[in-house]
């Protein structure tokens, strides 16, 4: 089918009638599909070129591995199965977004074929399947971010099984500071642990305000007796054989079950909420066929001999997924992490008449346990437009695979990823990039910052008291709320179709700020590495706000340009056709704030502050006046080309050239700026 077809239906829709044979027989439906000419694409999907494990295929699950992978026309033959979204540049210089649709019965996604780019369809279940479904979105306008919108946009007006990120709020949980046991403790984790570690953050000078118990509590199969006073077998080593057997936490690691951790969080000073980690399947491997969950049993199916799921009606998965987040709920936790999401197909096959059907009724009954019972929820391992079409409540979702301490080809493959995924994962979710060590000696500063402009949750993992202030203080205000762009970070026009492993140029992305300003950032993820260049330009500004459909025009007087990490700035100005010129030699960051002229005043904010703007509110101002506010006490930093600048609220200092600083006393200061 021409793709120029499925541009003149309704909304961009194809809709079409399948007949899906049994997933054993292996006869998978495909059409191919016609691109128009185009010069350059991005293609996203799982386990590609330059991945960790790039000869690993596990679809139809797609793991926490989706790749943004800048391919040519010559390659789209070779193109991995599990395609899920492609955004071509076209001859024409005009862009196209493809967009594969996950429905209630049928899931699709792109690959490559002798033929070229076919879209394939499966309800990976033991039956035929008569039904008629949308397959695909696609979108074109002049703008790359526009068409992105677009395609999900007409997704939207066809489903209601998940809803856009602009019609959702972030939780006020993931506004904050956080700490999370996994990175640090793995699942080597115990109340004793646990009560140390919350111990440790009351003490710290850092205004850390959630903490996340991840894996390592659950009850599980070849341990499921844990929930006697003397103990049981240890867990198997096999993650597959390792199966959900309660609802209630190990008794051997937490004796009292969530009851002190709760109270000791309740005594906190410092901590306001608690997260909990769970596996969407019930564990790795499922639920144990032989386990404690005494009535929910009867809305269990079993999947294999020794494995059970919820039966995929929404009554049963409805019954299993409220019963064990109320549990949470009941044990004190304000939200959840839910992990292995991407695998939930993979288990129903082989067993279930449909297994996209399943896995769909299981997202939404936990969608609606949690938007009932708790304040929100991060999707992990969730790398799938199966996940995606089911974001009706959640806000948060991983856009990479793990952060690892001091593993440099990871960090640049975290970063990369983190970023890139956003372009089509951004419309649905806030990114959640992962927790991070401050403390990590080989990316602890890159990622602080990167974590800045991630427009998610920011959270730590390093072990008591190994915590480094510097770099963790400017993440957020003296009361632990985060500093956050308008919307997370995305590759600027330059970097959209750019390898950022073997080409010359580094990896650039950029993210919205208050009263127009914006932050870029510059990363050298090159491996081998070597030395490359970047170069901020006005175009890139223009695009800071591709996530909230705004273009933000040239100012006409400039930008002022604020180096964090040399504390230097530099103006741009809109005439400019060189822009800014960098120099990465090895892995690195360049991290730049640009903050608009207006009547001769720009507002770089809060110093010391990675989104430094952020702190501030812009009440009014002329060429001869500036009045603002910030919400936190700290050094104000503006530019102003003049020989003076006076304040009655405090003393204002030349710390460079045109550039000034006001010490502020108190939070909500209010200060008016005068020649």
């Amino acid at each position: 089918m021409n793709v120029d077809s499925i541009r003149q239906m309704p909304h961009g829709i194809l809709v079409a009638d399948l007949h899906l044979a049994p997933d054993e027989n292996q006869d998978m439906w495909t059409l191919n599909l016609e691109l128009p000419e185009f010069t350059d694409a991005l293609y996203y999907a799982p386990f590609q070129k330059h991945a960790i494990n790039p000869d690993l295929d596990l679809w139809p699950e797609a793991y926490n591995q989706c790749h943004p992978l800048p391919v040519s026309p010559s390659d789209i033959h070779d193109l991995k199965r599990g395609g899920m979204f492609l955004l071509l540049r076209l001859t024409s210089g005009s862009f196209v977004a493809i967009l594969p649709i996950v429905s209630t019965e049928v899931m699709t996604w792109l690959q490559g074929t002798d033929s070229g780019l076919a879209l394939a369809a499966s309800h990976f279940g033991h039956m035929e399947l008569n039904v008629t479904a949308p397959l695909l979105a696609v979108a074109e306008n002049t703008c790359p971010y526009a068409a992105v919108r677009d395609v999900w946009g007409a997704a939207r007006k066809q489903l209601d099984s998940f809803h856009l990120r602009e019609e959702k709020a972030l939780p006020e949980v993931f506004r904050y500071l956080g700490w999370c046991t996994w990175e640090q403790y793995r699942d080597d984790i115990s109340e004793s642990l646990i009560l140390e570690a919350i111990d440790s953050i009351e003490r710290e000078d850092l205004p850390i305000r959630w903490v996340l118990i991840d894996d390592g509590h659950l009850q599980i199969s070849g341990a499921f007796t844990s929930i006697t006073a003397d103990g049981g077998a240890e867990a198997p080593d096999d993650a597959q054989d390792r199966k959900l057997a309660g609802f209630q936490p190990d008794l051997n690691k937490f004796p009292h079950g969530w009851e002190r951790i709760q109270n000791r969080i309740r005594q906190s000073k410092k901590i306001k909420w608690s997260g909990i980690w769970l596996n969407f399947n019930g564990y790795w491997g499922g639920i144990a066929s032989e386990n404690n969950l005494g009535a929910i049993n009867q809305h269990l199916c079993a999947i294999s001999e020794v494995t059970k799921l919820p039966k995929s009606t929404a009554e049963d998965a409805g019954a299993f997924y409220d019963a064990w987040i109320r549990q949470q709920a009941e044990s004190g936790f304000n939200f959840i992490k839910v992990d292995n999401e991407s695998q939930n197909v993979p288990l129903y096959r082989g067993s279930s008449s449909n297994a996209v059907r399943a896995a769909n009724v299981n997202h939404q009954a936990l969608e609606d346990a949690v938007e009932k019972h708790l304040d929100g929820m991060i999707n992990c391992m969730a790398h799938s437009n199966l996940c995606a079409f089911n974001a009706r409540f959640s806000q948060v979702t991983r856009c990479s695979e793990d952060y690892a301490k001091e593993d440099l080809w990871r960090a640049k493959h975290h970063l990369h990823n983190s970023f890139g995924n956003m372009l089509w994962m951004g419309q649905t979710i806030w990114g959640d990039h992962d927790m991070f060590h401050s403390s990590d000696p080989v990316a602890g500063a890159v990622m602080a910052r990167s974590k800045a402009i991630s427009g998610g949750p920011v959270y730590l993992s390093d072990a008591s008291g190994d915590f480094d202030p510097e770099l963790v203080r400017p993440l957020c205000l003296s009361s632990g709320r985060i500093l956050m762009p308008l919307a997370p970070a995305v590759p600027v026009p330059s970097s959209l179709f750019v390898d950022p492993y073997e080409a010359d140029a580094a990896f650039c992305v950029i993210a919205p700020l208050v009263d127009q300003c914006a932050v870029w950032a510059a990363y050298n993820l090159t491996s081998p590495e070597k030395s490359v260049s970047a170069v901020l330009r006005m175009e890139d500004y223009s695009a800071a706000g591709a996530l909230i459909d705004e273009n933000w025009e040239a100012p006409a007087e400039g930008l002022i340009v604020w180096d964090e990490v040399s504390q230097t700035c530099a103006r741009m100005l809109a005439a400019d056709p060189e822009g800014l010129s960098f120099s990465l030699k090895t892995f690195s960051d360049i991290f730049l704030l640009l903050s608009p002229v207006f009547h001769g005043w720009a507002v770089i904010g809060l110093r010391n502050k990675y989104l430094a703007p952020q702190a501030c509110h812009v009440h009014s101002r002329g060429h001869e006046y500036l009045e603002l506010s910030c919400e936190d006490a700290g050094k104000l930093l503006i530019w102003k080309q003049a020989d003076s600048v006076a304040c009655e609220e405090g003393e204002v200092v030349p710390v460079g050239e045109h550039l000034w600083e006001i010490q502020l006393r108190k939070p909500e200061s209010r200060v008016t700026l005068r020649l």
